[in-house]
This record gives C-alpha cells, sequence and structure tokens, in this order.
C-alpha cells in the first residue's frame, strides 16, 4: 500500500514530461494575469502636466505673440522641488483680473511681464497633458493629479483589495469543489471582466471592474502554482513552484514590451486580457489533480489520471498497486475543512502566524519596489523591463540554494539582503544616483527570492486538505500589504527616506522570525490536519515528527538537520 508520492517516485517519475507539459498549460495563463496586477504603471501613468489656461488658447497667443517658455512664464508659476525651481504642475496664475490687458495690441514684453502681479489659484480649468510618451491613461482621462493624484492609488489598492477577496474565495472553492473547476471559471471570469475595464468611461466603474479583474486574475495564478505543487514528486517541488514564480519576472518584461508598442490604455489593457481567452480552451487538456481527489475520497477518479500521468510518462503502474487513502479523508474537526483549521491548534496557530507576517512583509518590499520603478533615472519602459530582469536571478538562485540548504536559513538571508539593501539605499546621497538604484535592485532581487521561497514553504506547511485555502489566506495577508505598498510612495513628502526605511526594516524583522518555522526539504506533505499539527514539532532536541503513509501509525522521527 502507497501513498501518492510513493506512486510518483517509483512508477509515475516525479517530473515526467506530462507533468510537464500539465505545468505549461495551467502556468502560461498566469503571465497575462500577472500583468494585470502591474498595468497601472502604464495605464495610469501620470505624464507631465501643467494648469490648462483657456483665456490664451482664446486669444491664441501662443502662435501669435510667445513662445511656450513665454507662455509658461505668463500663467504657471515657479516652484521649489527636491532643490530644483520649476513650473508648478497645480497652480496658475489668476489671469480673469487681467484678462482685459492681454489685448491683440500689446506686445510680448508687456502681456508676459504682467505676471508678477498676479494671483496664484489652483487648476480650476483642468490640465494639458503631455502626450509625447503617453497618448492616453487613465490619470489623463479623468484627471488624477494634484489633489486628486491618490486617487490613482487608490485604484491600484482596489485591485489588491480584489486579490485579497478572490484568494480566500477562490482558495476555498478550489479545496471544496476542485482545482480544474475553480481554475477555469476563475480565468473566464478575468477575461469577462478585464474587457470590460477597457472600456470604462468613469473613475467609480473603473475601479469596481479593477476590483472584479484582481479578485479573478490573481486566483488564476494561485490555483495554478497548487495543481503544479501538487503532481510533481517532493524533490521537484521547488523547481515547479520557482518556474511558475518567473510569470512575475516574464509578466513584467512583456507588459514593459507592450506598453512600449500600444500607448492607448484601452487597448493596452485589452492585450493584457485576451490572451487568456486562449487558454480556456485547454479545460478538455487538464486533468484534476489526483492529490485533492484523494484527499477527498475520490479514489477511482485519482487511479485514472494516476493511470493517465503513468501512460504519458511512458510508465506501467503494477497490476496490484492500492492506494494508502484510508487516513486522507479524515477531518480533526469531522466536518467540511476551512480556514479556521489554519488556527485552529497551537502548532498551527504560531506557524500560520509567522507565515502570515512574512506574506505581509514581503509583499510590501516586492510591490513598493516594482511600482516605484518610474523613479529610477532613465526610460521608463527600459527600467520597468530591467525591474522584471533582476528578479530571473533572484528566482533561479532561490531554487537552486533551497534544494541545498532548505527553506528556512535561504528564506531569512534573502529577506535580510533585501531589507538591508533598501534601508542602506534611503541615505545614499541624491548626486550617487547609481549606488541608489544598485541597492534597490538589489533589494528587488532579495525580494523577488523570498517572494519564491515562502509561496513554496506555505504549500508545503499545509496540509493537502486545506493547502489551498491556507495559501489563499496568506495571500489575504499578503494584499494587505499591496494595498498599502501603493500608498508608502506618498511617505516621501514626510521624509524623504522613509518609504525605503518602511519596506526594508519590517523585512530583516520577518527574514529572523522565519527561522522559527519548520523545514520541508525533501519531506512528504502532510495529508490531514492532523499530520499537519504534529509537522514540525520536536519531541526532543534532535527529532522532529513527520508524516508518515498512515497517521495511525507510529509516530515517525528523523534526525533533524
Amino acid at each position: 500500500m502507497a501513498d501518492f508520492d510513493q506512486v510518483l517516485k517509483k512508477h509515475i517519475g516525479e517530473l515526467g514530461p506530462y507533468q510537464i507539459w500539465w505545468c505549461f498549460l495551467v502556468y502560461l495563463p498566469a503571465i497575462p494575469c500577472c500583468m494585470h496586477m502591474f498595468s497601472m504603471v502604464f495605464i495610469g501613468a501620470t505624464p507631465v502636466h501643467y494648469c490648462a489656461t483657456p483665456e490664451l488658447d482664446l486669444m491664441d497667443l501662443l502662435q501669435r505673440n510667445g513662445s511656450w517658455a513665454e507662455r509658461m512664464n505668463a500663467t504657471i508659476p515657479w516652484e521649489l522641488t527636491d532643490g530644483v525651481w520649476q513650473h508648478s504642475s497645480c497652480t496658475r496664475y489668476n489671469l480673469s483680473d487681467e484678462y482685459s490687458n492681454l489685448a491683440p495690441t500689446n506686445t510680448t514684453a508687456e502681456t508676459f511681464n504682467m505676471a508678477t502681479n498676479l494671483s496664484i489659484t489652483g487648476c480650476d480649468a483642468g490640465w494639458e497633458y503631455d502626450r509625447s510618451q503617453f497618448h492616453t491613461s487613465v490619470t489623463m482621462e479623468f484627471d488624477l493629479v494634484c489633489n486628486r493624484k491618490w486617487l490613482n492609488n487608490l485604484a491600484q489598492s482596489i485591485l489588491m483589495v480584489g486579490v485579497l477577496c478572490g484568494a480566500v474565495l477562490f482558495g476555498d472553492l478550489s479545496d471544496r469543489y476542485g482545482r480544474k473547476l475553480t481554475f477555469f471559471i476563475v480565468l473566464s471570469l478575468q477575461v469577462i471582466f478585464g474587457v470590460a475595464n477597457a472600456f470604462t468611461h468613469s473613475y467609480a466603474a473603473f475601479v469596481c471592474l479593477r476590483f472584479l479583474v484582481g479578485a479573478c486574475a490573481y486566483p488564476v495564478f494561485m490555483i495554478a502554482f497548487v495543481i503544479g505543487q501538487e503532481i510533481v514528486g517532493p524533490s521537484k517541488r521547488a523547481l515547479a513552484g520557482s518556474v511558475i514564480e518567473l510569470a512575475f519576472a516574464a509578466a513584467i518584461m512583456v507588459l514593459a514590451g507592450l506598453a512600449y508598442a500600444i500607448r492607448e490604455w484601452t487597448f493596452l489593457q485589452l492585450a493584457i486580457t485576451l490572451p487568456s481567452a486562449v487558454s480556456i480552451l485547454s479545460w478538455w487538456l487538464i486533468p484534476e489533480s489526483p492529490r485533492w481527489l484523494i484527499a477527498r475520497g475520490r479514489v477511482e477518479e485519482a487511479m485514472e489520471v494516476i493511470h493517465l500521468m503513468a501512460k504519458r510518462n511512458g510508465k506501467t503502474l503494477p497490476s496490484d498497486l492500492d492506494l494508502d487513502v484510508k487516513t486522507r479523508v479524515r477531518r480533526s474537526s469531522g466536518g467540511q475543512p476551512s480556514a479556521l483549521d489554519l488556527v485552529r491548534t497551537p502548532n498551527m496557530l504560531r506557524k500560520s502566524v509567522l507565515i502570515f507576517f512574512n506574506w505581509f512583509v514581503v509583499t510590501i518590499l516586492y510591490y513598493g519596489l516594482s511600482l516605484g520603478t518610474s523613479d529610477l533615472a532613465g526610460d521608463d519602459y527600459v527600467n520597468f523591463f530591467l525591474s522584471g530582469v533582476v528578479e530571473v536571478p533572484g528566482y533561479l538562485s532561490s531554487c537552486v540554494v533551497i534544494e541545498r540548504f532548505g527553506r528556512r536559513v535561504p528564506h531569512m538571508l534573502y529577506m535580510v539582503v533585501g531589507g538591508v539593501a533598501c534601508v542602506a539605499a534611503a541615505f545614499i546621497p541624491k548626486h550617487l544616483t547609481p549606488l541608489t538604484i544598485t541597492l534597490v535592485m538589489i533589494g528587488k532581487f532579495g525580494a523577488a527570492g523570498a517572494f519564491n521561497i515562502i509561496y513554496i514553504w506555505t504549500g508545503e506547511l499545509y496540509p493537502t486538505v486545506v493547502r489551498n485555502v491556507g495559501v489563499g489566506v496568506s495571500v489575504l495577508w499578503s494584499r494587505c500589504g499591496g494595498i498599502a505598498s501603493p500608498f508608502i510612495a506618498l511617505l516621501k513628502d514626510v521624509w524623504g527616506p522613509l518609504p525605503l526605511i518602511i519596506l526594508g526594516a519590517p523585512a530583516c524583522l520577518a527574514g529572523a522570525l522565519a527561522l522559527v518555522l519548520p523545514e520541508t526539504l525533501g519531506l512528504p506533505l502532510p495529508q490531514t490536519s492532523e499530520e499537519a499539527e504534529h509537522f514540525g514539532r520536536r519531541r526532543r532536541t534532535n527529532e522532529q515528527y513527520i508524516p508518515g503513509n498512515n497517521v495511525e501509525s507510529d509516530v515517525k522521527m528523523i534526525a533533524t538537520q
């Protein structure tokens, strides 16, 4: 009698051609779904803008008398920003009192010298935008600048609220009704809401649809991740998890190219969304997760999938193969598993608190740096592309080191390195811009590596019966960090180094606390809540419980390294 991990090792292969094909089919739609997480960088881009001055437009003054610089001096006051004098983006001179003086017979000097005696007012006539880089954007369409600029940040936060709700809702549904059905439901809804989002003409409708897009887009990635973890053997889980994490890096790089080619926000939104529609056709190619079927007691269906996997991998199953499932369908509470099982017992409560805190902090670090690429010197598209490139070594290196050194210590190191780099960057003098950028990119490298590890680690710490809801609730806490991250950049108005300090300092603390969590390298995945409660609990200084084939068997102990 063998459990599913043993079947994979001995008879199917831990990562055969069919598992690779399966992972490809569910991982591919995760890329456009991840692009929604960052799309506000371009569809909500804020170009250079100044107050509109309809009084001068009516006089056609720019064409007849003055150059652009003269018009700016006549209508827009100067202000000191970060030690540099520049024209204000949110105020203008009040020309109403002097409108009668702008007669066509006035000379250029007479026309433009009158500005020194004018009062200053807000942009009561709207704004003029520089459309040389971004032809249209949500910011320009809804005037999300000046005293309304926080609404731009709010739109990104609303998306993360949707991710938060969707992760819990669809995570629980996928544990109850299956990975496959839930995966294709959220994939279809993401296409519907994403397309609708492109045709909104009011800010309220836009943010409502952003909520729905977030609620459906991120669960596609989340469920794909869980499927990948459940269909490969223990020694290949880290690889499977790292490959799908590359979807974030790929999404950033592809989005940079799309945004460079498509400068209209409506068409860019469609270009991000529509590729997912093609993936819906793979319904007939993807079976249900056999591990989920076993956990639900649907043994015959699980055996059909197992036979299919063996056949596609060129393997032959023994005729007397019998799955050990008699304890897999038991529940610690005797009822339907739920999010309460994550904190119902002392050991699970302690592990969940530490997991949730690490998710919260690493998300603030990751999104705070990802959404702040416009602050880097140079081209916006190149900078954003490079922010995706730097993630690749973070994901790949973390994939390698966790197979050799486990999950705990590497996660701690990535978090601490990323946190220290951000704090150090906060105090670098402004004239050392290359050094600041280098430290920020090191911070992004650390965030990417830590994100990769915490995803894999979380999936291994929670049992099959609540694994998806465990990852979902973890994502809930991470999205609390995602909701806050767009507003952290605004704190630079209080104190310049404050945003980077807020990003970096908690990362160091979270990394240190992660050392309390148990190691999972090479261990079987816990299936039941009973196994998860005992998993990682030490009875003696050098011993740790690991899940066995039967929870009623003697407790197995291994020496910790």
